[in-house]
């Protein structure tokens, strides 16, 4: 596979690239807001400005005779504005910028025409004489006719196009104080975040922005710690579990070797040599009791038993079951034992739920005395939704401060009772895997001399 690429992004050029844009953004659309108000601020100050010029024109030739307006508007009018002189057929009688004699007549002129019925008109218009966007002026005299005053005007575009340069002047100029501003807003704003103590992130003081993110990288950390503290021990779980397994292993191998050494060398009398035999048969048994309670543990903790996928389970069933397994094993300690109570159906693993009971079953009638008993009662509560199982015996009982030493793994509470007896020491072990397994919950109920009672409690089955 090809190594991932990362997309690095700069902060700096971030930051800078944002105000840049922001900056000339706000230039340019000031720029063109003012040059436009300033424009049309203008336009109105020059449309009042000739409107009154046309009104002084208009005085001066209504005071003088009408067959001397011509000459008088050739004497006054000014090199930057245009006079024009129309008769009240629309007929030009004086142009101060054309020939007169060459230009058509303008009684379809649009300020003309409002002149003649208003007495006074200003328009902008495009000039078809001069090619051009002029401002018109007019003003109806005494005798009819219409005096025009006219100003070539720049165009809003070509208005704008003369703030080119120095809009442009003052971009260049952002630019600069842009690009310097924003080195100085980069290194204050990464000066909190380079001080950054992620070992402890919420003791940081920091952008208020930032608080999601440090809250997220301490919940990670204490996960991390967390998930660290339960692989660690894990890890010890398991190097003690492979510590005492080769520890019980090794006294039954240890005899059975020593025995077969002896019958092997013919060191042992004919009288002798089935007691050697059964004594090597028990030690075996007590080796392959303990390798299947191994595997089923390893089973466990690898949750195998998923794999069969979660069924209806009747526990009275399975307990009856498992009693009529132990029957022989009860008759030969002189235990009884005694299944009670009803149908109790949980959603689960009968063979899961069958080495749970069998367990809880056979250790009560390994670690009690001849006469005693043991009880399994099972009974459903529908309106709880829940399904209970206790298993009773007469036992010599748990002292109180090992109630929850009971369920680790090898842990006997007479070590060499337990021997005697051929306990492994994973029977509650694999109990409280498999309840785990079943959604339920353990209890221990005992006290030393008064006997042991287990509490399994379980949702029921829908």
């Amino acid at each position: 596979m090809s190594p991932t690429h990362f997309k690095v992004k700069s902060l700096s050029g971030k930051i800078f690239t944002s105000v840049l844009a922001f900056t000339l953004g706000v230039i340019v659309a000031f720029s063109v807001a003012m040059t436009t108000i300033y424009y049309l601020s203008y336009e109105r100050d020059a449309e009042a400005e000739l409107a009154a010029s046309a009104q002084d024109a208009a005085r001066y030739l209504n005071a003088t005779p009408s067959s001397d307006n011509a000459p008088a508007l050739e004497e006054q009018f000014s090199g930057t504005t245009r006079y024009t002189l129309i008769a009240a057929d629309g007929t030009v009688l004086f142009d101060s910028a054309a020939d007169a004699g060459t230009l058509g007549n303008h009684a379809d002129r649009s300020e003309v025409q409002e002149a003649a019925v208003s007495g006074e008109a200003v328009t902008m218009r495009h000039s078809d004489t001069l090619d051009t966007d002029t401002l018109y002026a007019a003003v109806k005299l005494d005798d009819g006719s219409i005096v025009r005053l006219s100003e070539t005007r720049h165009s809003l575009l070509s208005f704008l196009g003369d703030m080119l340069v120095p809009v442009l002047v003052a971009l260049v100029a952002a630019v600069a104080l842009v690009f310097v501003l924003s080195k100085a807003l980069t290194r204050r704003i990464m000066r909190p975040i380079d001080a950054l103590d992620f070992a402890n992130p919420l003791d940081n003081e920091i952008y208020e922005e930032m608080d999601p993110l440090l809250i997220r990288i301490d919940e990670q950390q204490r996960q991390l710690k967390q998930q660290n503290a339960e692989l660690a021990e894990a890890e010890n779980m398991r190097r003690d579990f492979s510590s005492n397994v080769s520890h019980e292993m090794k006294t039954p191998l240890q005899v059975i070797s020593g025995y077969a050494e002896l019958m092997k060398n013919d060191m042992v009398q004919p009288a002798d040599r089935q007691k050697f035999a059964a004594l090597i048969y028990d030690e075996a048994q007590a080796m392959r009791s303990l390798i299947n309670d191994v595997l089923t543990l390893s089973k466990l903790d690898e949750t195998a038993f998923e794999s069969e996928g979660a069924a209806p389970v009747d526990l009275h069933d399975v307990a009856q079951r498992v009693a009529g397994r132990l029957a022989s094993f009860a008759d030969g300690q002189g235990v009884e034992v005694r299944i009670e109570g009803a149908s109790a159906r949980i959603a689960g693993s009968e063979t899961l739920a069958e080495e749970m009971l069998y367990n809880l079953i056979e250790n009560g009638i390994r670690y009690n005395h001849e006469g005693g008993s043991v009880v399994m009662r099972v009974r459903a509560d529908a309106a709880a939704g829940q399904a209970t199982v206790t298993v009773s015996d007469t036992g010599p009982g748990i002292p109180e401060e090992l109630h929850d030493k009971v369920f680790e793994r090898f842990f006997r509470v007479d070590k060499s009772r337990s021997k005697e007896t051929g306990g492994t020491g994973l029977g509650l072990a694999i109990v409280k895997h498999a309840v785990l397994q079943h959604r339920g919950t353990i209890e221990v109920k005992s006290a030393l001399g008064e006997g042991t009672t287990f509490v399994l409690r379980f949702p029921l089955a829908d």
